[in-house]
């Protein structure tokens, strides 16, 4: 016997319709009630630990405030220390300034000695300044004629001096009496050439 033919037969389908795809709200509100969720959770603990944080600096901040109120006192005690600090360093710079921008006497009056025979003596000496320039007047007394030549040997040797002149010679009770003017270029005491 034939089987009977079935007189309806349905066909169901199931699955999700594929031709007709959600719209954007409707995707964003599902993301946020699976998937947002987790982000707020995230947001709203370091919205916590920010506001926890906050608190632990403020107390920091005051403990650090409280210290350092309690050193004024001591530090304001030592202002009169710094005040005498600050003039020693500023008398101490004045005293360099002023070493610095004058005349080194020391070496020019140091090459004049060296230049002076044992039995010569000095008995007079004049420097006049003029921009830079030292003029020299030299009296003196020695008892060899000899002494007087190589006094002045060793001033025209020396580069420091410059117009050597015997101006003045003379004898008197068996001493020679000389004088001597020259000019030496003047250099501060730091080195520099004025």
């Amino acid at each position: 016997m034939p089987k009977p033919k079935p007189a309806l037969a349905l066909k169901l389908n199931l699955l999700k319709p594929q031709s007709n795809p959600e719209k954007l709200p409707v995707k964003l509100i599902s993301w946020l009630l699976s998937s947002g969720r987790y982000i707020f959770i995230v947001v709203n603990a370091l919205v916590l630990i920010a506001f926890i944080a906050r608190f632990k600096l403020d107390a920091d901040l005051a403990v650090k405030n409280e210290a350092i109120a309690e050193q004024i006192p001591y530090i304001e005690s030592l202002r009169p220390y710094e005040l005498v600090i600050k003039n020693t360093q500023l008398k101490l710079l004045t005293i360099d300034t002023i070493r610095r921008n004058s005349f080194n006497w020391q070496s020019l009056l140091k090459k004049i000695a060296d230049q002076v025979p044992t039995n010569t003596i000095i008995t007079n000496m004049n420097i006049d300044t003029d921009a830079g320039i030292a003029n020299i007047h030299i009296s003196g007394q020695t008892p060899f004629n000899n002494d007087v030549a190589s006094f002045v040997a060793g001033l025209k040797g020396d580069s420091t001096f410059s117009n050597i002149d015997l101006s003045g010679i003379s004898l008197e009770q068996d001493t020679i009496k000389f004088a001597i003017n020259t000019s030496a270029r003047l250099t501060a005491s730091g080195g520099n050439k004025l």
